[in-house]
Parts: C-alpha cells; structure tokens; sequence
C-alpha cells in the first residue's frame, strides 16, 4: 500500500474554504503548508482556484511556491497575473533564478518579465562588479536591517515587524547590531530579542560575532567550509573594516555546495560542468580529448612494457588473462582512496598537514583488502588452470592484485596531497595519473616476479 501524500489531506479542506469563500481562514491554513506539498496537489485546484491561492500567500511563501511548480504551471501563473502582482515575486526569486527562467518559459510570458528582471539583473550586475564572482559578496543578500546597540528589544520588534510587512528583509535567522559607522558589532536571534524584557538595551542582548563572519572577498567554497564548520543557517558579510554590507545564507550555501561538487566531478571525469549540462557532440569530444592524452601515453608505455616480457607470456600465456583483472581492481582501488582524499581537501575535512596519517591509512587498507582478494583471486586461478603452469602460478596472481591495489590505495591518497602542494587542482589530474601509474607498476611488477619464477622454475 502506497502511502498516503499530504496534498490528499488538505486539498479538500483548501477546496471546500474556496467554495465558502472563506479567504481570511484559507490564508491562515496555506501558511502551514508547505510550498512543496502545495506544488504537488496544484493540478488538483482548477486554474482560477490557483490565481485566487497564489494572490494569498505571502511573497516570500509565493515565491517558494513558484519555484517548486512545473514550467507550464508556471507560465500560466505570468500569463493570468497582474504586474503589481509578479514583480515582488520575481524581486523575491532573485536575478539569477528569475533569468534562468527565460530559457524556459514561452516567449510571450519572457516579455512580460523583461522589465523587472532588467531591474533585477542591474542590481547584481553593479554588486558584481564591486564584488569578483564565486565571493560571498557576490552571494549574499544586501536587504537587511540595522539595528542599533542603543535601541531597546521593543523598539527593535517593532523595526523588525515593520520591515517584514514591506518583505525588506531576506533573512529572520539572526539580527546584526551596528554601529552609526555600520560597523558591525554583536548578533541576536528573534527568539532572544522576544525573550529579553522590553526596554532592555540591544547592547545588552546581542552576542559576539568573531567567529561567524565572512568576508566579502572571501571565496565561495571557503564560506561553505566557515558554516559547515560552525553549523551556521546564516552569516554576516563584511568588508575589510568590519562594515556590514549583506547576509549570506545556508540556501546560497547549498547552492554553492551543489555547484562546487559538480564541478570536482567533472573534473574527475575529465570534462567540465557545462559539459554535464548541454554541449553539441562535437563540443563534448573537444573538452574530453586533452584530458586523454595521458592515460593515452601511458597505456602505449604498458604495451610496450608488456612487449618487453614476450618471452614470459610466451612460456606462460595464461598469466595474460589475469593482467586486465589485475589493472581494473588497482584502477577500482586507486579511484576510491582520491575520491575521498580530494573531496576531504575540497571540504576541508581533511587539511594538506595530514598527508601522511592518510598515506599509512590507505597503505595499511591497501594491504588488506590486497590480502583478501588476492587470496581469492590465486584461488580463482588454481581452479580455472588446475596445476598446468605449476603451484607457484595462483601465488604470482595473488601477489600482484595484492601488489596492485596497495600501490593504487596509496599512491590514491599522496597524489592529491601533492597537486594540492604544487597548487594545481587535484580534481582535474589525479584521476588520469593514479590510473596510469597503478597500471604501469602492477603490470611491470605482476610480469616481473612472473619471469622471476620461471627463472627459477617455479613456473612451467
């Protein structure tokens, strides 16, 4: 039995206030909705109930909800809506989110929206060109209130209650203190300025801020570390003498994160961001071909390697059956430990000083799982070849997957720790070079003790 969604909860009760026309309770119960189960039971609503729903929720309740609703249902919305109604909300969603818009709605519904985006975009444009792109400054929101030390909790409610109903306020987590310099001075949640008696000075209330500001010039990825560090849901922005100048938020944050890890994947894999979004055929094989070129080299030296031991595969031929399992589990191995070693040091997880405890982690992980597989896999190789090369032909396998996946686990883990060092970006070479050194030394080392054995006759 499925269960039960909860848009088949409060639909009927939503359709039944429409039909009694009880607006000033229906506005009370769409507040305890959220925007995301409202998106899921829109369909069920005929589209003058919408128009009548959307009119009554507050802008910033509005706006959440247009963000979660589908690119039709959307452009129904601009089609029936007054202009009086639309440019709060799109004011609200922001010029990036409001201009993505464009390339997805119909062009007529475009043009009704070009004239408040237009507005929108300058704002972001003149911020940016103060603030480089990828900053917080270029991030944060620049719509909030200031409030002074000597004003009293009242007097501070009643801005607070003031600039809400005028939606001048993008965030309520925390409130900022500043000076008549607007340097900032101390921070106060809502809850602690409800609580604190009513002519109690805010100079008294509010906290410390040293370890919850950013600066504006401060790059996006290091903000995202500042509140994952110290679980902020907001922080405020400053300039190098301390003036408040925006607020930056868990929901630019995530979107930051969001953004950050797309591109280290991409990286990854040898292409770019934009490439995982849209691109032309042909675009696609220009960005992926550069990154190409070295497990390309690399791959032409292990043949030639592996022609340097003809005698030894021809004597025993078997042994070339085990070389791809062999590359493929160093490969596997090697891709494991500088995924994590890469993303700890992108997060700040993991700092550059740690390199060697990570090192003798992987080496030592390395080691075991070498052992384990390697049993199996010497064991898998006596039962496919029952005894025909000798007893010592299952033992060279399980030394060289153990060989290969210890060599692929460690060096895995220091190779991002070196990029990192020489300041190039781990995420863009490390998948190419700890693939092609593991497949270079397991292979020289598997076919090495191989014409090791035969020399002594272990092998036949």
């Amino acid at each position: 039995m499925s269960p039960l969604h909860p848009s088949a909860l409060f639909v009927p009760e939503i359709k039944q206030l429409l039909a009694q026309k009880d607006y000033r309770e229906l506005k009370q119960d769409l507040l305890e909705i959220n925007p995301a189960d409202l998106a899921e039971g829109w369909d069920r609503f005929t589209p003058f109930e919408r128009i009548v729903l959307f009119k009554l929720l507050p802008i910033v309740r509005a706006s959440e909800l247009f963000e979660e609703l589908d690119v039709p249902q959307q452009a129904h919305l601009f089609s029936a809506l007054d202009l009086g109604v639309l440019g709060p909300i799109l004011e609200e969603l922001g010029a990036e989110a409001a201009q993505a818009l464009f390339h997805r709605l119909p062009e007529r519904t475009v043009r009704r929206m070009a004239t408040i985006v237009r507005r929108a975009q300058s704002a972001r444009a003149e911020r940016e060109l103060v603030f480089p792109p990828h900053t917080a400054g270029s991030l944060m929101h620049t719509d909030i209130l200031n409030l002074g030390p000597k004003l009293t909790a009242q007097q501070a409610l009643d801005l607070v209650r003031a600039s809400s109903r005028l939606h001048r306020m993008s965030d309520l987590h925390v409130l900022y203190v500043t000076d008549e310099q607007g340097r900032l001075m101390g921070v106060l949640t809502p809850r602690s300025l409800i609580a604190a008696p009513r002519d109690m000075r805010l100079s008294q209330i509010m906290g410390p801020v040293q370890l919850i500001k950013v600066r504006a010039d401060l790059d996006q990825e290091e903000a995202a570390k500042v509140f994952s560090k110290y679980k902020l849901l907001a922080a405020p922005v400053v300039d190098q003498d301390n003036r408040l100048l925006g607020v930056l938020t868990v929901d630019d944050i995530l979107h930051v994160i969001s953004q950050e890890a797309t591109e280290d994947i991409a990286k990854m894999a040898g292409t770019t961001a934009e490439e995982l979004e849209d691109a032309s055929a042909g675009r696609v094989a220009r960005l992926r071909m550069p990154w190409l070129i070295i497990t390309c080299l690399a791959e032409v030296g292990v043949s030639a390697i592996v022609r340097g031991f003809e005698h030894t595969l021809a004597q025993a031929v078997a042994l070339a059956s085990f070389m791809p399992l062999i590359a493929a589990m160093g490969g596997n191995v090697g891709a494991q430990s500088s995924t994590l070693c890469v993303r700890g040091l992108a997060t700040g997880h993991i700092q550059p000083s740690q390199w060697r405890r990570m090192a003798l982690r992987e080496l030592r992980a390395g080691i075991y799982m070498g052992l384990g597989y390697g049993f199996a896999v010497g064991l898998a190789a006596s039962v496919i070849y029952w005894g025909r090369f000798g007893l010592a032909f299952p033992l060279v396998v399980g030394v060289g997957v153990l060989f290969s996946m210890t060599v692929a686990s460690t060096m895995g883990s220091v190779e991002p720790f070196v990029l990192h060092h020489f300041k190039m970006d781990p995420a863009v070479a490390v998948g190419p070079l700890v693939s092609t050194m593991t497949d270079l030394l397991s292979v020289t080392a598997y076919l090495s003790l191989a014409t090791a054995a035969l020399s002594l006759g272990w092998l036949r």
